[in-house]
């Protein structure tokens, strides 16, 4: 929650004027529970969404780094009901976690076939492969490729990533 990417993302979501909620998955931080390494961690993106909802958020969209992008794109992936989701920011998305098993692709697949995504990945994150970004990617996704950024983005980039995604989530959630 207090990563300097996701610090930047919320700030630049709000100067957007979008409402945005940070929060810890279970077992982090003050968060209560116990972490389940991915297995659960996406109903904390549904408690979060909820949690908005219930202040009075109509649309929401999901916008998440790292792990948090792989948890948002769970969260959409397995939604079903009225909780319509406008779009996913998922930024240095980790590849390398889905790997070659079939129900998390499937579960990223899901998610960017249904909302329009962007995501953006450096070229040297050691978490995150390019190229298996694109091979997943649907006619709805947008790319932000940062040549020579790892996984922790340089202040050269950072206010181009957190411009870029506050641009596409306000443009699909007005």
């Amino acid at each position: 929650m207090d990563t300097p990417i996701v610090v930047a993302l919320a700030e630049a979501l709000a100067r957007a004027g979008l409402c945005a909620l940070r929060f810890d998955f279970r077992g982090i931080g003050a968060s209560t529970g116990t972490a389940s390494g991915g297995l659960s961690e996406h109903l904390d993106v549904r408690a979060a969404e909820s949690a908005l909802r219930g202040l009075g958020v109509g649309r929401v969209a999901l916008c998440g780094y790292s792990f948090g992008a792989l948890m948002a794109a769970r969260s959409i992936a397995e939604r079903e009901g009225d909780d319509v989701i406008e779009a996913l920011a998922a930024v240095a998305l980790p590849t390398v976690i889905v790997g070659d098993h079939a129900d998390r692709i499937a579960h990223v697949r899901a998610a960017l076939t249904r909302v329009p995504t962007l995501l953006v990945a450096g070229t040297r994150d050691p978490f995150v492969e390019p190229a298996r970004l694109a091979a997943w990617a649907a006619p709805s996704t947008e790319t932000l490729i940062l040549d020579g950024e790892g996984h922790f983005y340089s202040d050269a980039v950072l206010d181009r990533v957190t411009a870029r995604v506050a641009d596409f989530l306000a443009a699909r959630l007005r």
